[in-house]
């Protein structure tokens, strides 16, 4: 079984400025494609994107394309 988890994309400050996340410049979003085939979820891909809607699309024709193979 596969899944995914969308968030969008951010910056981790050095810990001189306290290790802070600040969200990214130019908006992108990610997806986690993760898979429990081995009984624990792991990811399996990663694919990003300008926005929830296309890495939305795109995260769920991966998980359509790899279940039909």
């Amino acid at each position: 079984m596969k899944k995914y988890k969308i968030f969008s994309g951010k910056y981790q400050l050095s810990k001189k400025l306290g290790s802070a996340e600040v969200p990214a410049k130019e908006s992108m979003f990610h997806a986690d494609i993760l898979d429990n085939r081995g009984g624990t979820w792991k990811r399996c891909a990663f694919i990003s994107r300008k926005t929830y809607d296309e890495v939305q699309k795109e995260a769920d024709n991966y998980i359509k394309g790899v279940i039909n193979r």
